[in-house]
């Protein structure tokens, strides 16, 4: 259980929370339309002087050809990883799409990144959601995921939604190797700051946050929102 900020402060943090995913949007844009196109644009003048090198000049010119074939390497890599990152951060239109569908294609997306399975699962129905619960979960989810797989060693994932109707419960379980959950709140690993995140974010949509894990026994995260 976390700490609960006062009304007055919750409600301007959920809109800071909206201003802060629109202005993400905005920034994965503007990189889409320029360095992404600009070194798009580099390849593809580097592939054809690599090619004419190759025809026309032969083996005195070995080592050119080689480095500029790690040159193009390296900026394949690049724009790979540039794209790789929009991905993850392109918010998904939340204000059209539904809790259901925004967060099952976060799983897809995770899926198709790392080669793991994610299997999702809703039980019975569930209410309409307001803008910040939205956001918070997706973004709680991606952070689930990424640390699973990056700490917990994780290729399966079960992630079950479902509410009573005033709340959403989102829990996300591993089988991956687990932690000592002391040891990593005390720390400074990339995983506790992620933790910490959840934390924050779940506290902002006025909710509870609860994890278990042991080395070699897995991961859950334990989520509860309220719906509005």
């Amino acid at each position: 259980m976390i700490d609960q900020p006062d009304d007055r402060s919750r409600e301007s943090s959920r809109r800071i929370l909206q201003i802060a995913e629109r202005e993400v949007g905005r920034i994965i844009l503007d990189i889409h339309d320029g360095p992404v196109q600009n070194i798009f644009a580099a390849l593809s003048q580097m592939y054809i002087v690599q090619r004419r090198l190759g025809r026309h000049l032969g083996d005195g010119f070995a080592d050119e050809i080689e480095r500029l074939g790690r040159s193009v390497g390296l900026l394949e890599h690049a724009l790979n990883d540039i794209r790789t990152f929009m991905g993850a951060f392109r918010p998904p239109e939340f204000e059209r799409r539904d809790l259901i569908l925004v967060l099952e294609g976060l799983a897809i997306q995770h899926e198709a990144l790392t080669g793991s399975t994610v299997v999702f699962d809703v039980d019975g129905d569930l209410p309409e959601v307001s803008l910040p619960v939205k956001i918070g979960l997706y973004r709680i989810l991606q952070e689930a995921l990424s640390n699973s797989t990056r700490h917990g060693k994780a290729d399966h994932h079960f992630v079950t939604l479902y509410s009573d109707g005033k709340d959403i419960v989102m829990e996300v379980t591993d089988e991956g190797i687990g932690f000592d959950l002391a040891t990593v709140l005390n720390g400074l690993e990339g995983i506790h700051i992620g933790l910490e995140g959840m934390r924050e974010r779940v506290g902002i949509l006025g909710g509870s946050f609860h994890i278990q894990s042991a080395p070699g026994n897995g991961t859950q995260v334990r989520v509860v929102v309220p719906c509005q």
